[in-house]
């Protein structure tokens, strides 16, 4: 067979479609189909799917109609018997042919296909760790980061080792690169570059290249020097060790990776020049004498020549009239070499304004805008530009453009566009009072809406135009060609045969298994059954002719049925010995993993909860042994957690709506808060209020803090600064906004909140609240000299609900808000933390009715007390309380606090809203707005907390709050003893784990405290807490029989009283019992057992906080105890 390329009287249109018959294949793609999978995707990608050659792209045709009629055969045979197998056998062609697409760089058609087969069936999906890596790589190409995170964690919570997790890491590391998310992405790279294998995407030179670089744009400049100094020196022990053996291609990359480093060591000096005056001329110079050493070593680098230009442009030019020359013919080179880069356009603009060259640097900073709409630093200049000329319109319509596009500096252009907007209200507008330039050009430079036409942007545009046009033609030409023409005469390739596989027949035994289990049909036992329609599928696809040899999933279908099974099918009729006593749905397994794929509390039991830990124990003990059939104790792949699903029944239609505002009455999805009055300790430690506020969203409690007579004034700012006025707390600096709306630094409504994060002391923060109190009074006061006395506003109650949010101020007003005073420390805070121990259980921070309390150590903010000092319009933005478990909040006051809330059950929806507008729902600072939540049918909680109001947030509600006058709030969470919490606190773990978000809670250590110190006597709560315990145990177990097989010992290290729990430092899921450490620089680092596995146990020791036999004797006494129900007293047992 002639594979070149061919000729087009040659090719005949259609011939893939045309093909009645499947084409042959030679032995070697009949081997190859069998193994195409995602992780050949270096093998075979191509910028242009035609350089693929003709042989590849013929035999992905060949492939596509292989398991094209496969899957249409197979439906067919579905319809008729409807068997689970076949259902499976679908979807694991469906499989083959997403990756054979995706191979064949067929981006479109690729997305498309793994979208159908992630529908079909969203399990097995999970299981094929190829198939989310593959669709990660499809969202990659599209450049769509935030999928592709999606598809990727998905796949790394499923396999977090082995080849796959690697390469889905470095991936996934990418993406968190590209949204600026540092903190994950290090972790992700540190992973990835300490792994036992390499992967060819992403060498490990390059892995920590991409370290030291996320250090320097996540603002650690000294960090990042040191790591890409360390990499110099790695490079040059790599050159020394491997120069002779090194490709062309190699050493070119060695001398690319040399010039990055020494061009980013250089970058890194320049900025230095802002952060310190008076070294500004020794930072420039090192930066001039690094960049140029990069120059040396590598002068292909556009991006050097640029960053060149700029440290020559910051050099004085009234001292070295050359530097403007080197810094123009520096700029000139790096568009020469990279013309897209609107920053080094905008650079030349900059430099022409200083050499008054209005016309040359109008048309730079148009290109820069041209290239990067969204590059704030070209609006800025553009309307700085036009402001020197005395066109202010246009240059207010470039600072607005900048506001919009997150400045690093908002506030002088706020300023700007205040100014202008004040300026162009006159009759005649003036020039600026105090302007540094006192005369403008001698030019009219063109408007904004003209400045596109001039000459080099024009030019430019065409240009980039052509040349995506071109790409484009060439890009749909490809995919024209690579499923549509072929020769018309094929023929084998020389010396090799072709032919079209045949179908498997069935083997003489199986065919007698098949009719002795039809003879006992009606008596079989699930397990028994799936046995006997994998054989009639068998029966089905060899008398249809069926292919299914190309598809070794398939064929693996069938369960290992033992001959000890066989004579005891021929001898009683059944292959099990005591099929009715058999509690698995399917036959015993052999252990093909040392460890679990995946583990997870959510995991699928298939033992009895009334197991014994001898039972478990012995059940393990056949899990290692060669050729040995066992039966898993759970399910060992953790399936994906979904987040709350929407209830089905919705709490308003949208005739209800439109209703409810054609009648002018409050919105229907404006739910009702219950504020409860509590006048006596009785009604404060009923039963009832503690089951009210387990049923409900939220709820606001009035008059407890008073009948109780707790001291609020404890918690006063006076108090707390004379107790701890220099204890360093966190601070936000926000807007002042109407809390039915947020908006960005331009005044456009979103979602994404202002919240800068700085840090001061308490007694500061204590001044500017006090500050900020006595400005207001005065402010008011001058009102009321002014216009005389006024009335009140309208009451709150009396708003109108539904009515349109108001819009933000124009003039944005900053405010700080001092977050979380940390009331931990028993010897500074006694006073207070008793005070709080006059509350009833439910809320009482420490009880025993309170699984928190369980916990043996302090969790920070959780079952610790934390103070928060606000300012009227201060934000805490919307958040759920960690592990969704509940919180309570008492305003000291005086002033107020507006609250608004959203039920657990919505939390999926809100979520998917948080990520359609590019937030992260876990992480992320955000603040809905009232009007897109009830436009999207999400029902909204409204309350005012006045002072001394108690508010308790039911698990998983979503809140923001809001004050409205200078208050203080006193925060902690508190967990009830019951299964419904206990339940979506477990799914909040392992959702966390799937996000890679930390838990709070260490769900295993606090399911172990139960089990001993609690006697349960609620159903439902024994049997959660007790599944826990089986998974846990076993994963031990299994993680310990595994570690003699790595040569390590474990050593035992006993856990001390008030320890805190530890987490893995990459993956950060909790690491329960069995620590594996690594000291790094100076620092011992806790891993999990799966991070750990793709690092190589070499350099960790391994400790064991409670030794297997404890852990079976709490398990062993944990004890269900029915007990009748007692209304009239509060009972601290489950």
């Amino acid at each position: 067979m002639d594979e070149s390329e061919p000729l087009p009287e040659e090719k005949q249109r259609g011939y893939f479609k045309i093909w009645q018959k499947l084409p042959p294949l030679t032995e070697y793609e009949q081997e190859r189909i069998k193994t195409l999978s995602s992780l050949h995707f270096d093998e075979f990608y191509s910028e242009n799917p035609y350089d693929l050659g003709y042989p590849a792209r013929c035999f992905f045709a060949k492939s596509r109609k292989y398991f094209e009629r496969y899957i249409g055969e197979m439906q067919e045979l579905y319809k008729k018997h409807k068997f689970k197998t076949m259902e499976r056998r679908v979807f694991y062609a469906m499989s083959r042919l997403c990756h054979v697409i995706m191979l064949a760089n067929d981006w479109t058609g690729a997305l498309e296909i793994y979208q159908e087969t992630l529908k079909y069936d969203p399990v097995l999906f999970s299981k094929d760790p190829t198939l989310y890596y593959g669709l990660g790589l499809v969202y990659l190409h599209f450049k769509q980061w935030r999928p592709a995170i999606e598809a990727f964690t998905r796949a790394l919570y499923c396999h977090p080792t082995g080849t796959i997790a690697l390469e889905v890491k470095v991936r996934l590391g990418m993406c968190y690169m590209e949204l600026e998310d540092y903190p994950r992405c290090l972790k992700l790279f540190y992973l990835a570059v300490h792994d036992t294998e390499e992967t060819k995407f992403m060498p490990r030179l390059i892995i920590k290249y991409n370290i030291a670089l996320s250090h320097e744009n996540h603002d650690e400049l000294d960090i990042a020097e040191t790591e890409y100094q360390k990499l110099l020196g790695d490079i040059e022990i790599y050159t020394q060790n491997h120069g002779k053996n090194l490709d062309p291609h190699q050493q070119d990359e060695i001398i690319r990776l040399t010039a990055a480093c020494n061009r980013q060591i250089g970058w890194i000096f320049y900025r230095r020049t802002y952060k310190d005056e008076v070294r500004r001329g020794e930072h420039l110079k090192k930066a001039q004498d690094y960049l140029t050493k990069a120059n040396e070593t590598d002068s292909r680098d556009g991006q050097n020549y640029y960053y060149l230009g700029r440290v020559y442009g910051e050099q004085d030019m009234s001292v070295n009239d050359q530097v403007a020359r080197e810094s123009f013919v520096n700029y000139r080179h790096s568009i020469d070499k990279r013309e897209q880069n609107g920053d080094t356009w905008c650079s030349i603009g900059a430099l022409y304004q200083k050499q008054n060259q209005p016309m040359d640097a109008l048309q730079a900073f148009i290109c820069a805008i041209e290239l990067n709409p969204k590059l704030s630093s070209a609006w800025t200049c553009l309307g700085e530009l036009y402001e020197k000329n005395c066109q202010y319109q246009d240059a207010l319509d470039c600072f607005k453009n900048a506001m919009k596009t997150d400045p690093v500096a908002p506030e002088p252009i706020k300023a700007r566009v205040l100014f202008l907007e004040k300026e162009l209200s006159l009759p005649q507008p003036q020039r600026p009072p105090n302007h540094p330039i006192l005369d403008t050009f001698n030019i009219t430079i063109p408007s904004l809406k003209d400045a596109y036409e001039q000459p080099i942007p024009h030019e430019l545009r065409n240009r980039q135009d052509a040349a995506y046009m071109d790409r484009l033609i060439e890009y749909d030409n490809a995919w024209w060609d690579l499923w549509v023409d072929f020769r018309m005469d094929l023929g084998p390739p020389e010396g090799m045969k072709w032919d079209v596989p045949t179908p498997r027949p069935m083997e003489e035994l199986e065919i007698q298994v098949m009719e002795l289990l039809r003879a006992n049909e009606t008596s079989l036992v699930k397990a028994e059954r799936e046995v006997l329609e994998c054989l009639e599928t068998s029966e089905a696809v060899f008398k249809g002719k069926i292919i299914e040899c190309i598809i070794p999933e398939a064929m693996r279908e069938m369960p290992r049925v033992t001959e000890m099974m066989i004579q005891n099918l021929r001898d009683h009729g059944h292959l099990l010995e005591n099929p009715r006593c058999y509690e698995f749905p399917f036959l015993p397994r052999c252990s093909f993993n040392e460890l679990p794929v995946s583990f997870s509390l959510l995991s699928e039991l298939y033992v009895s909860l009334d197991i014994t830990s001898e039972e478990i124990m012995e059940m393990l003990a056949k899990r290692p042994l060669a050729n040995e059939t066992y039966n898993p104790i759970f399910e060992e792949f953790a399936q994906i957690p979904d987040p709350p699903k929407e209830p089905e029944m919705v709490v308003a239609t949208e005739e209800d709506v439109k209703n409810a505002l054609e009648k002018n009455e409050r919105h229907p999805l404006m739910m009702k808060t219950a504020i409860l009055t509590v006048d006596n300790r009785k009604e404060a430690q009923s039963l009832e209020l503690q089951r009210y506020l387990d049923g409900s969203t939220i709820s606001c409690i009035r008059g407890l803090t008073s009948c109780l007579r707790l001291d609020l004034s404890l918690f006063s700012t006076k108090a707390v600064m004379e107790i701890d006025p220099n204890q360093e707390i966190p601070v936000r600096t926000q807007y002042h906004l109407p809390p039915e709306t947020n908006c960005d630094h331009s005044g456009e409504t979103t979602w994404e909140c202002i919240n800068e994060l700085s840090y001061t002391t308490v007694s500061q923060y204590a001044q500017y609240q006090s500050d900020s109190f006595k400005h207001t009074l005065k402010s008011e006061a001058e009102k009321i000299r002014k216009h005389g006395g006024g009335g009140r506003g309208p009451s709150p109650k009396r708003m109108k609900l539904h009515k349109r949010a108001p819009s933000p101020p124009k003039d944005l007003k900053s405010i700080k808000f001092g977050t979380k005073v940390d009331l931990s420390d028993d010897a500074k805070w006694g006073k207070q933390i008793n005070e709080l121990s006059k509350l009833p259980a439910f809320c009482r921070l420490i009880a025993g009715s309170n699984m928190l309390s369980h916990l043996g150590h302090q969790v920070i903010g959780m079952n610790t007390v934390q103070l928060f000092m606000k300012v009227p319009g201060s934000r805490t933005t919307a958040h759920q309380g960690s592990n969704n478990v509940p919180s309570v909040n008492i305003n000291i006051g005086p002033g107020d606090c507006e609250w608004f809330a959203v039920s657990y059950k919505y939390a999926g929806k809100l979520e998917k809203m948080c990520a359609d507008k590019g937030i992260d729902f876990f992480k992320g600072s955000f603040w809905p707005t009232l009007e897109s939540l009830l436009e999207a049918g999400i029902p909204v909680h409204r309350f005012t907390q006045k002072a001394g109001d108690m508010v308790y947030v039911n698990g998983g509600s979503i809140y923001w709050v809001q004050a409205t006058g200078w208050c203080n709030n006193i925060s902690w969470n508190v967990a009830p003893l019951n299964y419904q919490q206990l339940t979506i606190s477990l799914h909040s773990y392992e959702y966390y784990k799937l996000r890679r978000h930390k838990s709070e809670l260490p769900m295993q250590l606090l399911c172990w405290q139960l089990a001993k110190n609690v006697k349960f006597t609620n159903q439902m709560l024994y049997n959660t807490c007790k599944g826990v315990l089986i998974r846990s145990l076993t994963f031990l177990k299994i993680v310990s029989d595994y570690l003699p097989a790595v040569k390590k010992t474990v050593k035992p290290h006993i856990r001390s009283n008030g320890e805190q729990s530890h987490f893995c430092m990459t993956c950060e899921c909790e690491v329960f019992s069995i620590l594996f450490v690594k000291e790094i620089e100076g620092k011992f680092n806790v891993f999990c057992v799966y991070c750990t596995r793709s690092q190589g146990f070499d350099d960790f020791i391994v400790l064991q906080q409670f030794a297997i036999a404890d852990l079976v004797k709490i398990y062993d006494n944990m004890k269900y105890i029915p007990t009748m129900n007692n209304n009239n007293k509060m009972s601290f047992t489950a």
